[in-house]
């Protein structure tokens, strides 16, 4: 699974920059022309002074896509552990959804994804049994950063860095008459985005796009018996809006 990942990576980053070009946001001016009539202004010489008037000039309006945006995703995702913390979880999925900050290239993100599970096998915990019969909530937490590189067709590979943290709660608790307290966890993240963007209105667009990452996150910490890291898959769907840069553009 390790070296799919690699080999999926390479092979779009290979496709990509053997045909993309950069895509360059476009700017757009008004037909009207507007006259500035500028303020008399002072020149000084150490030998005299005088007033020069500056003379009018010709602008149009043009507004631009700002380095400033906001992205929403929803996917669904699906989580592949090693033999040991599968054994306990197993491989399940959940849904994704995921808020970040863009200006200009970089992304800063920040993913929720929750999941309950049954058990598969019983393990203890500070002195008490952890039944199959709980309801254990899976909670990760992403923290990352990404870079958008992007390309003809509103396509873009967006690889990131960043940080999970997991955590784990009981939900019925009152049914099994026990309280249980988990360790938290965690551990580095990294991986790559593809997009296909289609745009919406003046800067929106829907994007809908597929991730392949892997998690360092350590569930030894959790409980010894457990092993460390996971890959993961995300498919879905997602909006990203960028705010209006508006200017003047002077004309001869």
């Amino acid at each position: 699974m390790k070296q799919l990942f690699f080999i999926f990576t390479s092979t779009i980053l290979i496709n990509l920059n053997s045909f993309g070009q950069k895509w360059t946001p476009e700017i757009i001016c008004s037909t009207d022309t507007l006259v500035i009539e500028p303020y008399i202004s002072m020149k000084y010489s150490p030998k005299k002074k005088d007033t020069v008037n500056i003379e009018p000039y010709k602008v149009v309006q043009c507004h631009t896509r700002s380095r400033i945006g906001f992205r929403m995703d929803i996917a669904v995702s699906n989580y592949y552990y090693r033999n040991k913390t599968t054994s306990w979880i197993g491989q399940h999925g959940g849904p994704n959804f995921n808020f970040f900050l863009t200006v200009d290239k970089l992304n800063f993100g920040f993913r929720f994804k929750p999941w309950s599970i049954n058990p598969k096998k019983e393990l203890n915990f500070n002195g008490q049994t952890l039944l199959t019969t709980a309801t254990l909530n899976n909670i990760k937490l992403d923290y990352y950063v990404g870079y958008s590189f992007d390309f003809e067709k509103l396509i873009s590979i967006e690889p990131y860095l960043g940080y999970n943290r997991t955590s784990f709660f009981v939900i019925n608790e009152d049914e099994l008459n026990q309280a249980f307290t988990f360790n938290k966890t965690g551990g580095l993240i990294f991986g790559t985005t593809l997009n296909k963007y289609f745009k919406l209105k003046n800067y929106s667009y829907l994007s809908v796009f597929g991730t392949l990452g892997y998690s360092f996150t350590d569930y030894k910490k959790v409980h010894p018996d457990l092993d460390n890291g996971y890959f993961e898959w995300n498919l879905g769907i997602a909006v990203k809006s960028f705010g209006i840069k508006r200017f003047n553009k002077r004309i001869e």
